[in-house]
């Protein structure tokens, strides 16, 4: 295989310096994975390996010329986002008549009346969830830049601050449990104090356990994290229009989100009667269709952004002629010829989270009416589908790192990254762990600072009874654009090992130290 400078890939014919096998010769021997199946099933493993293999062979490392792909997966996509903007619009009008109707039954629950009456106005809703939204692309650009900065400090925060947070909070309730023991000042049941003191104990007990793990177990492995939120630093210093593509996929990401709500919830508000009348399949069949849509939308968004960064990441790794100026020809990419793989691989994910949602409503559905057997079967099978959605998100962000970098299909995408994942070194994955608690610490930031930012905007809209709901709202669109945002790490992190694991010249070259420490990772060396 050759990019497009023409630079032959160096096959490692070291087994110290090994960072993949070659996909053409490797054998179930040559692969751990492999040891423990069958004759039959490791022949297909491996023919599949073979086969991604030939199509990373194939296919250049940004072709000068790249074919549209999975259009019809684009052309479904579009139809469905025309479809919810209509309804959004057709239902709107009747929103907010409904709204303004119910405003004058609000009646404050300190002034003695029931707040069940209360209805939120239209603009108290969609003002939390753009404020929420709002700071949490703000949250989300500070956040980026620290990690710029301050790396080591960034990534030690967010293994620390779960442990910790959960310390604290159960410390609080320790505190409360005992505070109202002595007192006696009413605010809990008889008895209620001693099951806070427990589960205060419990938070507290999980908290030291997690700080145990962080101190032991990935001690030795947040060094290398570190060494790679340091590339994907310099990557971003070079190029800062990046953090603006995040800025603008978050926003486009909050207003997904607030058309989706309009279109739902008008749907529901005009047609709640006839809804309620129907069988509880019908209601399934609405939750699964209104999840998928939003979901779809979302993941795509931030796929978009996904594979924008990808060919960020890998036009500077490879050096390719317009290096220095990636960010446009990226986003062109993102939103042309890759633009239907990603609406395929983010229907995926989204008929799987819609399905995990069916299953949720229909557990607590058991829940309310009793049924324990039901309810727990229901709980283990969310847990299953859950993961199956995790795992599809997981492969998901390597198979777009291949239609960045090559122009693949999606399929294509995911054969390719089956066999470099394969033939990698198992310590390629194990190391990509540490990441997501990055990420994950990150979009938790995002969702607080939304969730205040919302929470306040609906108490200044609509006072009191506004304030929880503008908190949920601000945290739910905080969430999604925060994490939409933060996720430029998380796409420059494994382009930039994907493309080391298949060849390790250009990283020898711009990082030379970092590219031994990845081979001594990788291969088994010495650590740090």
């Amino acid at each position: 295989h050759k990019h497009s400078e023409g630079r032959q890939v160096r096959w490692p014919t070291a087994m110290a310096r090994s960072v993949r096998l070659n996909p053409a010769t490797v054998t179930a021997d040559h692969l751990p994975a492999l040891r423990s199946l069958s004759d039959e099933k490791a022949d297909r493993k491996l023919e599949e390996v073979r086969h991604g293999g030939e199509l990373m062979e194939e296919m250049e490392v940004f072709p000068d010329h790249r074919s549209c792909q999975d259009v019809w997966w684009l052309v479904i996509f579009l139809l469905t986002v025309l479809g919810t903007f209509f309804v959004a619009f057709w239902y709107s009008e009747g929103l907010i008549r409904w709204s303004d109707a119910h405003i004058n039954t609000v009646g404050y629950l300190a002034y003695g009346y029931h707040t069940s009456s209360w209805v939120p106005n239209i603009w108290t809703l969609v003002g939390s969830g753009a404020m929420g939204a709002a700071c949490s692309v703000l949250t989300a650009f500070i956040i980026v830049l620290l990690m710029h900065r301050c790396p080591s400090c960034m990534v030690w925060t967010s293994l620390l601050i779960g442990p910790i947070v959960m310390m604290v909070f159960g410390v609080l309730i320790f505190v409360f449990a005992a505070a109202s023991g002595i007192y006696g000042s009413g605010y809990t049941e008889p008895g209620s104090a001693m099951i806070l003191t427990i589960t205060g104990c419990v938070f507290i007990a999980f908290g030291i356990c997690m700080l145990t793990c962080v101190c032991c177990c990935y001690k030795s492995l947040i060094p290398f994290m570190i060494k790679l939120v340091e590339v994907v630093g310099d990557v971003m210093e070079d190029h800062p229009s990046v953090l603006l593509l995040a800025l603008i996929g978050s926003m486009f990401s909050a207003a997904w989100m607030i058309t989706c709500g309009v279109a739902f919830l008008g749907t529901y508000i005009t047609h709640r009667v006839t809804l309620h009348e129907q069988h509880r399949s019908v209601f399934y069949a609405v939750i699964f269709l209104a999840t998928l849509i939003n979901v779809w939308g979302a993941q795509v968004t931030t796929n978009v952004c996904h594979v924008a960064y990808c060919g960020v990441f890998g036009r500077w790794y490879f050096q390719t002629r317009d290096c220095k100026s990636p960010v446009m020809p990226s986003i062109g990419a993102a939103l042309t010829t890759s633009l239907g793989s990603v609406c395929l691989g983010s229907l995926l994910v989204a008929i799987v989270r819609a399905v995990q949602q069916v299953v949720r409503v229909m557990k607590q559905q058991a829940m309310e009416d009793g049924n324990i057997v039901t309810c727990i079967i229901l709980a283990v099978v969310e847990c299953f589908i859950r993961c199956i959605g995790d795992i599809l998100e997981y492969f998901n962000d390597w198979a777009y790192v291949q239609c960045a970098v090559r122009g693949a299909s999606f399929c294509e995408g995911a054969r390719i990254s089956v066999a470099l994942l394969t033939c990698a070194n198992a310590q390629f994955i194990i190391r990509d762990l540490l990441l997501r608690s990055l990420v994950n610490m990150s979009a938790m930031m995002c969702a607080i600072t939304g969730a205040a930012g919302g929470g306040l905007t609906g108490y200044l809209l609509d006072g009191l009874p506004a304030l929880v709901i503008g908190i949920f709202l601000g945290g739910y669109s905080g969430m999604v654009a925060g994490y939409g945002s933060v996720s430029v790490i998380n796409s420059g992190v494994k382009t930039i090992l994907a493309n080391w694991a298949e060849d390790p010249a250009p990283l020898e070259q711009t990082h030379p130290d970092i590219a031994e420490e990845f081979h001594m990772r990788m291969s088994g060396g010495t650590t740090y």
